[in-house]
């Protein structure tokens, strides 16, 4: 009601000052125009801080040692380590509840950080003798095991400053819906790599690439040791 009372009161000094021309109708139109901004914020900042609050607490619902809420509330990624369990939550709406899928560790194949389309790190079961999916059934080349968001020895070849869309990509053990996205970023306008804002993401986005990178060695590596022990 305050922002509309504040709204009201601007426009009727907008229109003395046009009627009259006089500075101080202009002053104080400019000044409630000001405080209107400042209440508008003011709400905004309220009502995102209640969506964050809300989106937590429905997180808290699920078992997890950690989790990872995407800036829109609209994604979390969440770790349960006793149990050996990932999950995706994901809405359409803020004011939805979650919808959520469950895999066990070893149901994770592929992990990427893909940037604008192009990977720029891959982990995935099997190695160097294994098939993408993330990269639609192609054969990778070259194992990666970890991404430096640091690193000087980025590729020169890439010739494209900006960035519109990072995201994590997984391949899971899902015939309906095998690929998950995970977006850190999404925006219409590119931004500069070199922002301090998109070095903060990436590093971020990196971080959780690594953590789901080792769960899948580790299942990985335990496939192979129930393989060699049932062999034995």
């Amino acid at each position: 009601m305050l922002q509309l009372f504040l709204l009201l009161l601007e426009a009727i000094y907008l229109y003395l000052a046009f009627k009259t021309g006089k500075t101080i109708f202009i002053l104080v139109a400019v000044a409630l125009g000001g405080w209107w901004l400042y209440e508008l914020n003011k709400e905004s900042k309220r009502r995102n801080e209640e969506i964050q609050q809300d989106t937590i607490e429905q997180i808290e619902e699920y078992p997890h040692t950690r989790y990872i809420l995407s800036s829109d509330c609209l994604q979390a990624l969440l770790i349960d380590e006793h149990s050996d369990t990932f999950r995706i939550l994901q809405r359409e709406d803020t004011e939805e509840e979650f919808e959520a899928r469950e895999y066990a560790f070893h149901e994770l194949y592929e992990v990427a950080i893909v940037e604008d389309g192009n990977n720029i790190a891959l982990t995935s079961k099997g190695g160097v003798h294994g098939w993408s999916l993330i990269d639609g059934g192609s054969k990778i080349d070259v194992h990666v095991k970890g991404y430096d968001a640091e690193s000087e020895n980025k590729s020169e070849e890439k010739s494209n400053k900006e960035v519109k869309k990072l995201m994590l990509q997984l391949v899971v053990d899902d015939l309906s819906n095998p690929i998950i996205e995970y977006i850190f970023l999404d925006n219409e306008q590119a931004i500069p790599k070199d922002l301090d804002e998109y070095k903060d993401i990436l590093k971020e986005c990196t971080k959780w690439y690594q953590k789901i990178s080792v769960i899948i060695k580790r299942n990985e590596n335990k496939r192979k040791e129930v393989v060699v022990n049932g062999w034995v």
